[in-house]
C-alpha cells in the first residue's frame, strides 16, 4: 500500500504529459503551410505563361522563404573559345546539380542575399561543374551559368516578394506571387515555405505545382511518344501545308 501513492503521482504526471504533447503536436504540424494556386496549369496551344499565387502561414516573429524548385540534373554546355579570329566550340562543360527551375521569393530582403541558406548563394554551392575548365575557373562558370538560367527566364529571386500580415489565429499569413514563364517544360515542382528565426530555418512544409500538357500540344506529345511514324507524317504535312501558306501569302503581297 505504500507504493500506491507514488505510483499515483507517477500516473498523473504521465497523464499530463501525454497531454500536454497532444495538445501541441497539432499546433506544431500546423505552424507552417503553403499553397500554390493554381496548383496545375496545363500547356495548351496558347500558353504563354502563367501568374502563380503562393499563400501560406509561419509562426509569428517569424521570416518566410519560399522555393520553387524543379528536378535536379545533369546538363552539358558547350563552351566557347577564340580559335585566330573565330570563336569555336573548345569543349563541353557538365553541369550537375542544377534544378530545372529555381525561384526564390522572401519576407526580408537579407535572406536572399550572399551566401545564405537560400537564392543564388545557396543554389551556386550545389552546382558541380567538370569537363573542359580549370579549377580556379569554376566559379566564373558558375556565376555563368546561373546568369543563363537567368536569361531563359528559368531562374529568378525576388527579395521582398512575399508580405506577411497578422491572421487572426496569431501566427501570420505569407503572401505572394511569381510568374510560370513559357518555356516551363511539363513536370512536378516542389514548392517549400520555410520559417525563420534569427537567419535560421526552425519549419518547412512543401507541395506540388504540376505543369502538364493539354489540348493539341497534349496530342503531339503522345503521338510522338506513342506513334512515332504517325507523327512524322503529320509533321511533314503540317510542314507542307505551312509552306504552302506561306508561298501564297507572301505571293500575293507582292503584286501589289
Amino acid at each position: 500500500m505504500r507504493g500506491a501513492p507514488g505510483s499515483w503521482w507517477t500516473t498523473v504526471f504521465i497523464s499530463t504529459l501525454l497531454l500536454i504533447l497532444g495538445l501541441a503536436a497539432p499546433v506544431r504540424a500546423g505552424s507552417v503551410t503553403v499553397k500554390a494556386s493554381p496548383s496545375v496549369v496545363e500547356i495548351s496551344s496558347f500558353y504563354q505563361g502563367h501568374e502563380i499565387t503562393l499563400t501560406g502561414v509561419i509562426p509569428a516573429g517569424h521570416q518566410a522563404v519560399v522555393e520553387v524548385t524543379g528536378p535536379v540534373g545533369q546538363e552539358d554546355l558547350m563552351r566557347k573559345g577564340r580559335v585566330g579570329p573565330l570563336w569555336l566550340n573548345v569543349g563541353e562543360i557538365s553541369v550537375s546539380g542544377a534544378p530545372s527551375l529555381y525561384f526564390a521569393l522572401s519576407s526580408a530582403a537579407d535572406l536572399l542575399a550572399g551566401t545564405s541558406s537560400w537564392g543564388f548563394g545557396a543554389l551556386s554551392e550545389h552546382l558541380s561543374l567538370a569537363g573542359q575548365l580549370q579549377p580556379n575557373e569554376t566559379a566564373k562558370f558558375r556565376e555563368q551559368f546561373l546568369e543563363l538560367k537567368k536569361s531563359e527566364n528559368l531562374y529568378a529571386a525576388w527579395p521582398g516578394g512575399l508580405k506577411t500580415t497578422p491572421a487572426g489565429d496569431g501566427r501570420l499569413e505569407v503572401a505572394g506571387k511569381f510568374w510560370l514563364p513559357a518555356n516551363v517544360k511539363p513536370d512536378t515542382y516542389k514548392v517549400c515555405l520555410t520559417a525563420v528565426l534569427d537567419g535560421k530555418a526552425v519549419d518547412q512544409q512543401c507541395s506540388t505545382l504540376t505543369v502538364q500538357m493539354a489540348g493539341f500540344p497534349a496530342l503531339l506529345m503522345s503521338l510522338a511518344y506513342e506513334h512515332a511514324a504517325l507523327y512524322g507524317i503529320l509533321a511533314v504535312a503540317i510542314a507542307i501545308v505551312t509552306g504552302f501558306i506561306m508561298g501564297y501569302l507572301f505571293k500575293g503581297g507582292g503584286g501589289h
